[in-house]
């Protein structure tokens, strides 16, 4: 704007002062405004620090929060993953064969009577076969955080990373790793 125009707005707001009155500051104006700026900073350091602390605590006296109950699969497979990879990439023996495919791939858990056929010792999983056997449990751990309901698309009934056929391999894959897993439980230590 031209120097003109600025003095003229000028002299009419002196004239009839301004439209609102002229601004009222407070004498505590800066102090004011530090508390202002303190308290905006402290509730955005501080926002859910209660729960922070609450579920804190309840890790240290139970071992799990609250949170880790209201979704305790995802909480399991969570904690048990890192612990099957671990073990997958170094053991030092493996396990017991406990189960047959029949010709179908359907998983046939033997009895006691049917591992112990001979005198001998029992047939063993080679390190190859014990590997894949882990990878399979460990799939079908990783399986239910891939598909959790916010990758699921509601108007296909798919999950987002998954064709309908991609999706029923992945879905008998997981239930194969569950199988044995359930066989398998106490053959995971090292």
């Amino acid at each position: 704007m031209s120097d003109k125009i600025q003095k003229k707005i000028a002299e009419l707001m002196s004239e009839y002062g301004h439209p609102f009155g002229d601004p009222v500051y407070s004498k505590y104006r800066p102090i004011e405004e530090i508390c202002l700026f303190v308290s905006r900073w402290y509730y955005k350091l501080t926002e859910g620090l209660y729960f922070k602390v609450k579920y804190f605590i309840q890790r240290q006296i139970r071992g799990y929060d609250d949170l880790d109950k209201w979704n305790a699969a995802w909480y399991i497979a969570r904690k048990a993953i890192p612990v099957l990879t671990a073990m997958r990439n170094s053991f030092h023996g493996t396990s017991i064969k406990w189960h047959r495919e029949d010709r179908f791939g359907n998983i046939i858990e033997l009895t006691k009577d049917e591992v112990y056929v001979d005198d001998g010792a029992p047939p063993a999983f080679t390190e190859d076969e014990w590997r894949a056997i882990l990878d399979d449990i460990i799939y079908a751990f990783q399986f239910p955080l891939d598909t959790d309901s916010y990758t699921f698309n509601d108007e296909e009934g798919l999950f987002v990373n998954y064709s309908q056929e991609k999706y029923e391999a992945a879905y008998k894959r997981y239930k194969r790793g569950l199988k044995l897993f359930s066989i398998y439980y106490m053959n995971l230590w090292d």
